[in-house]
């Protein structure tokens, strides 16, 4: 139960962020195609949330644990990418 905590909050912190970039990208969208690039970034994450709200509702809790493990997994390889950028501060010259 505590890791479908973690994993849902983690999850929404992640959609949090897509959703913030989205529009600040509005400022600079210039037609149509920008909400058909967006659609599938922002669809994707609230599909699985809100899958693994009903998976864990009727009782399946190892399959919403993976389910959102599937969709933190991209999220937390590059906050550790960008982690290593702070730690190593490497000269970019």
């Amino acid at each position: 139960m505590k890791l479908f905590r973690i994993l849902f909050g983690f999850d929404a912190l992640a959609l949090l962020v897509l959703i913030y970039f989205f529009i600040d990208g509005l400022r600079y969208a210039s037609g149509s195609d920008y909400m058909g690039a967006w659609a599938p970034l922002l669809l994707v994450p609230i599909a699985v949330l809100t899958l693994a709200w009903v998976l864990k509702g009727k009782g399946s809790l190892v399959a919403a644990n993976v389910l959102l493990g599937l969709l933190a997994a991209p999220f937390l390889l590059y906050g550790l990418f960008v982690g290593l950028f702070v730690v190593l501060a490497p000269d970019m010259r």
